[in-house]
């Protein structure tokens, strides 16, 4: 298994998302350049296609991502990878990930930066 690319920033922010067969709200409980972690009471399946609107706390309008997929779904939640978004928002996002530092979230990162996917040995 080969590990992520990008660090995980634990978060809680709102959601609204759409899909082919369904429209909803959720939360995220964390983000990274390659996508998020959702948490929704909606059901979806792995392979699923969605629109999202994310409520970063950066006071900036919703960030849009007109085309994200579930890649995993473990009871109310969900893998979210970002497939397609503008360059602006794609800029915006790696400046958010960039901008929030492990120490920011003691309780959450107490050993410092999560790499998503990485393997125990």
């Amino acid at each position: 298994m080969r590990n992520r690319y990008s660090q995980r920033v634990p978060m809680n922010c709102s959601v609204m998302f759409a899909g082919d067969n369904c429209v909803g709200e959720g939360r995220i409980l964390d983000i990274s350049l390659p996508g998020c972690l959702l948490e929704s009471p909606k059901q979806m399946i792995e392979g699923e296609y969605l629109q999202l609107r994310l409520f970063l706390p950066d006071h900036q309008a919703p960030l849009h991502v007109p085309l994200a997929a579930v890649r995993w779904v473990e009871g109310s939640k969900l893998g979210i990878e970002f497939i397609r978004t503008s360059e602006d928002e794609q800029r915006r996002l790696e400046q958010f990930v960039r901008r929030i530092p492990a120490a920011a979230h003691p309780s959450i990162c107490r050993d410092g930066i999560v790499l998503l996917g990485a393997t125990e040995q």
